[in-house]
């Protein structure tokens, strides 16, 4: 019975695109199979809130005004301590309200845990703060693709899923407790340190490109907007959490396996080590710590670092080489700059050594101290 009723509204509300309060509350349908099952429980609940309201307020209000004190005749009669039938009245009618929506919402969130079994399966990885996706071929998001969907100016990797394909996220977190939130899609799965969490989804309508074929579009007031949906944690993680996203767009099925294909080796060859350098430093977080325009982060500036003598954690001051930066790369909590939180964790075993030597040059050329001579000033 409660699947024939869903049935029904979300064919009313694909064609009529929702109602009045579901507009309200959302702003627009779900893009995904099991948005409509999350929206209709809430806009019942949003009902039987709004009815329960007026059930309750409406009648206290006309006891308020009908029997006020001054209303009434100075031998007024005490009303009764207890009455049985209404006590039982107001306990198990909203049992039989509660029990329904306690079972529609467990059957909704097992719904959502236990995936077909041809889902496409894509690794998330989360830290802080940053949200990294890795593909059934090994291809993660190229950082030429990435996107910026907030305020800030900050670019943050693009997740693409195919259409009309169940898709299974098999998280896991490496420092956190973190959450993947994809408004679009009403779903949301805590990500946790030590063991993996899954949530699937069935993304149904593919994301159009904007302005020129790029992800955004140009908004009345100037600003750019991204056209795909937003990532989220919905979990404080830090300082920095309000800026841990993504944008997820999706692809028909032949324009997710080409990029995936494209995705499979961001270092091309021919790549200098300062180019690989400059993808690494978006494709493994760092700029979500370190600038590189002197601004002050989580993380000490990248600009002007190499070359200098600079303070730590011990008293110390070092100068920073080659062999420096590399340490601090790989064992960040062997020597701490001062002034700075020891939240960088250890890459020893996760970078490659093409990556490592590439940021170590990437560093050299922001510094006026370093051999490329068009390092900025």
């Amino acid at each position: 019975m409660m699947d024939t009723i869903l049935t029904l509204a979300e064919t009313v509300r694909a064609e009529k695109g929702g109602g009045l309060l579901h507009r309200f509350s959302f702003g627009h349908v779900g893009n995904s199979t099991q948005a409509y099952e999350t929206e209709w429980l809430y806009i019942f609940i949003v009902w039987v809130n709004i009815i329960s309201f007026i059930v309750v307020m409406g009648p206290m209000f006309w006891f308020v005004f009908k029997y006020h004190r001054s209303k009434q005749a100075t031998n007024y009669q005490q009303s009764a301590s207890h009455n049985t039938p209404l006590e039982l009245a107001w306990s198990i009618i909203p049992l039989l309200v509660l029990v329904p929506i306690f079972f529609w919402g467990f059957e909704g969130y097992l719904s959502k845990l236990a995936s077909p079994s041809d889902a496409e399966e894509i690794q998330i990885k989360a830290s802080m703060w940053n949200w990294e996706a890795t593909y059934r071929n090994g291809a993660q998001p190229h950082p030429r693709d990435y996107v910026k969907i907030m305020e800030s100016d900050l670019e943050v990797p693009l997740i693409v899923v195919p259409q009309d394909r169940p898709v299974r996220l098999i998280m896991h977190s490496s420092d956190v407790l973190h959450s993947f939130f994809v408004p679009d899609f009403r779903t949301k799965m805590d990500v946790t340190p030590n063991r993996y969490t899954s949530m699937w989804f069935e993304a149904r309508e593919v994301t159009l490109r904007g302005d020129e074929g790029t992800w955004y579009r140009r908004l009345p007031n100037g600003k750019r907007d991204f056209v795909g949906h937003k990532v989220f944690c919905a979990e404080y993680c830090g300082n920095q959490h309000s800026e841990m996203a993504a944008g997820l767009v999706v692809l028909t099925r032949e324009e997710y396996a080409q990029k995936l294909e494209e995705w499979l080796n961001p270092y091309s060859e021919g790549m200098s080590p300062r180019e690989i350098g400059e993808i690494a430093y978006k494709k493994r977080a760092c700029n979500t710590c370190h600038s590189i325009d002197g601004q002050r982060n989580t993380g000490p500036t990248w600009k002007n670092w190499y070359g200098y003598e600079h303070a730590y954690a011990d008293g110390q001051k070092r100068m920073v080489d080659e062999n420096h930066l590399r340490e601090n790369i790989l064992y960040s909590q062997k020597t701490l700059v001062a002034g700075y939180p020891s939240s960088m964790p250890v890459y020893a075993g996760v970078l490659k050594d093409i990556e490592v030597n590439g940021l170590i040059e990437y560093i050299k050329s922001l510094s006026d101290r370093g051999p490329y001579k068009d390092a900025p000033q």
